[in-house]
């Protein structure tokens, strides 16, 4: 089996129900719902034919609802535009986009002249020149097409923008109501953002659906083990993060991310533009594939597709690439060295640690097949990926939203069984889960 996880962004070339069963038999783990994109409506629909498609498969398949959070945006429009070089713009707060006047979801009108603004990843610059009320007037330095509600930066400007927006609210609603395994937290700046986020998940009865926190400004990067240390999860937002700081800091910022939520046993998603290249093309190139393989070197539990399932000529392709190129890393002596030389520490006032510890060196000092971790939460099957065994981590749970969340946790083949009364039913469980997910045959041996 592979161990690290794919995530797929669903869009209009994927969120169909016969693309997502090919995406999930390709692969797929966790879908992703984008809501800077589209409408709460439309995701709705989606999620029921990801659970329908989830009912007919056998690895079990999670919905992750990513909010957009308060990223400013420029606007939604039917045809891209031109933006050259040295024209001068002028930003405001609106829902239209011409040459000379882009309307932005949020006014911008913090910035000062001298500051950069950066559209759609940086593919656009601009320097501002001047600031009229709540307008932004600035010179294109790097011209280029801008396309429909792009991303828009300014590195080192504070925009006064609220954590959960309106149209955050409605999400919120949605993941709460339609029973979202996992909520995508856009933009954190610290460990109480990921509290708040938590807390209106409760206000709305759904406290067991985990909170993901994307590191996607340089401010997150300073407060990384506070965040980490509340997060269910991390994602590893590359995108924002390449302009919010320095491009030649991402990688080793990346290296960090991982490091400290692999030894914090915090299930981390490497995401953006990771074979950017196949939304177009039916192979990627050699640096996307080093790409990948170095992330699932440094231990990611997850890598992430966005626009190349969401909007690209062949996302099934994509995923099959992806599975193909982790698996190969997977399968290479490197990979078990680097394995072994990182396994954390157990935390010493964890008994979960500390057996999970044990039992991933019992099963390599055995032969053993399998480790079989037995959790109603989860907990304890996410403590036994964390030190990161040679042999599958076969979970049993009598919970079916468990089931699915642990798709996003590295190595990990979740299984729905029965509440077990005693340990005979517990260990019984144990073998005929373990058998149907193909992790151990009749003669093998399992650490339970």
């Amino acid at each position: 089996m592979r161990n690290a996880k794919i995530v797929c962004t669903l869009g209009p070339a994927s969120d169909d129900r016969a693309t997502i069963r090919a995406l999930a038999d390709a692969g797929m783990s966790v879908a992703r719902l984008n809501a800077s994109h589209g409408t709460t409506e439309h995701r709705e629909e989606v999620i029921d034919r990801v659970r329908a498609v989830d009912g007919a498969t056998v690895d079990p398949l999670a919905v992750m609802v990513d909010l957009q959070g308060p990223e400013v945006r420029t606007a939604e429009i039917d045809e891209p535009i031109r933006l050259e070089t040295d024209a001068e713009v002028r930003f405001h707060e609106g829902d239209d986009a011409t040459p000379t006047a882009v309307g932005l979801t949020h006014s911008i009108a913090a910035a000062e002249p001298g500051d950069t603004v950066l559209l759609d990843d940086g593919r656009i610059e601009a320097t501002v020149e001047r600031v009229e009320g709540a307008d932004v007037v600035a010179r294109i330095d790097s011209g280029g097409t801008l396309g429909s509600r792009k991303g828009v930066n300014l590195p080192g400007v504070a925009i006064d923008v609220d954590l959960i927006t309106p149209s955050d609210e409605a999400e919120l609603d949605l993941a709460a109501r339609a029973g979202a395994d996992v909520v995508a937290a856009s933009f954190v700046r610290d460990a109480d953002d990921v509290y708040r986020i938590a807390d209106e998940l409760e206000e709305r009865g759904a406290e067991e659906i985990p909170v993901i926190a994307k590191i996607e400004r340089a401010g997150a990067v300073e407060n990384l083990e506070g965040i980490v240390d509340v997060a269910d999860g991390v994602m590893v937002a590359r995108g924002d993060l390449g302009v919010e700081c320095p491009l030649e800091d991402v990688p080793v910022i990346q290296k960090r991310i991982i490091r400290t939520c692999v030894n914090a046993g915090v299930p981390v998603i490497t995401a953006t533009e990771m074979l950017d290249s196949m939304v177009h093309s039916r192979r990627p190139t050699r640096a996307e594939a080093s790409d990948v393989a170095n992330a699932v070197l440094d231990g990611t539990d997850a890598v992430m597709l966005s626009g190349e399932t969401a909007i690209g000529d062949d996302p099934v392709n994509v995923v099959e690439t992806m599975d193909r190129i982790v698996r190969e890393i997977e399968a290479s002596d490197e990979y078990a060295e680097t394995r072994e030389q990182r396994v954390p520490t157990a935390d010493e006032g964890s008994r979960t640690e500390a057996l999970a510890r044990s039992a991933r060196y019992l099963a390599r000092d055995i032969g053993a097949d399998a480790v079989v971790a037995v959790s109603e939460s989860g907990f304890t099957a996410r403590k036994t990926a964390m030190f990161r065994p040679a042999v599958p981590v076969v979970a049993t749970t009598p919970n079916d939203r468990v089931r699915r969340q642990l798709a996003l946790s590295w190595g990990v083949r979740p299984k729905y069984t029965d509440y077990a009364e005693d340990m005979e039913h517990v260990l019984d469980n144990a073998v005929d889960a373990a058998l149907e997910a193909g992790a151990a045959e009749s003669g093998d041996t399992l650490v339970v």
